[in-house]
């Protein structure tokens, strides 16, 4: 009986000698796979497709005729991007002199001698809890975990690459909001890659741009939800 009587304790003498601390985190642990996702941008990454664009290295191009500057709603003003995260080696582009095009998943920029180089980049299929940087589900968590594996796979093979984190924004709120908002949001997915996925720090960089490259200003519901996006664009 004395016997007995000890064995809960000894158990649990052995349990706390055994129990390990799961050490904290500046982040917070994904989620559980839940629900159907919601929102337009609620796609899966094709690891393929991304590393395809992504390991074409930067190069320079002709002048590309047009519109090059962004152009505000009545009423607003065009804000320089936020600049979250600096590249540790300053890069030699204009910040506001760029065009998208997503047909072909490039960014022409001009550099600052005057030239014209075209960036690839990807959109980051993320989606956010609606006026936040915090992800609304387990497949955005997922769709970082899976540009951080590309990003590994491009380093392997040209050590030298450099990439850049941007937030976008619709043209729903005031351009002081939705510039902040694009720099919390770039802020959030490079501390994913660098502090939960471990990429190096010095090969990533994040800015905001707000609203200034909206492709559809003023327009609906629908349009503003696909200029409410992230990019993951190659800079070296």
């Amino acid at each position: 009986m004395k016997h007995r009587s000890i064995l809960p304790v000894v158990l649990a003498v052995l349990a706390s000698l055994f129990a390990t601390d799961v050490p904290s985190s500046a982040l917070p642990p994904p989620p559980g796979i839940g629900g159907p996702r919601r929102g337009p941008v609620g796609v899966r990454v094709d690891r393929r497709a991304v590393r395809g664009t992504l390991r074409v290295a930067p190069r320079r191009v002709a002048p590309v005729p047009g519109v090059r500057r962004p152009v505000p709603l009545p009423g607003r003003r065009v804000l320089p991007p936020r600049v979250v995260v600096a590249p540790r080696v300053p890069l030699p582009y204009a910040p506001v002199v760029r065009v998208y095009h997503p047909e072909r998943n490039v960014v022409t920029v001009e550099t600052k001698s005057g030239e014209t180089e075209e960036l690839p980049y990807v959109a980051v299929p993320v989606l956010f809890v609606v006026g936040t940087a915090d992800f609304i589900d387990a497949e955005s968590y997922k769709a970082v975990e899976d540009m951080a594996g590309v990003i590994k796979e491009i380093l392997k093979e040209s050590p030298e690459a450099t990439f850049e984190v941007e937030g976008h924004t619709s043209t729903d709120g005031s351009a002081e909001s939705n510039l902040e908002l694009s720099a919390r949001r770039a802020k959030r997915v490079y501390d994913e890659l660098t502090l939960r996925y471990g990429i190096d720090a010095a090969v990533l960089s994040a800015q905001g741009y707000g609203e200034s490259y909206a492709a559809y200003p003023g327009g609906s519901e629908a349009q503003m939800q696909l200029d409410r996006r992230v990019l993951l664009v190659r800079t070296k």
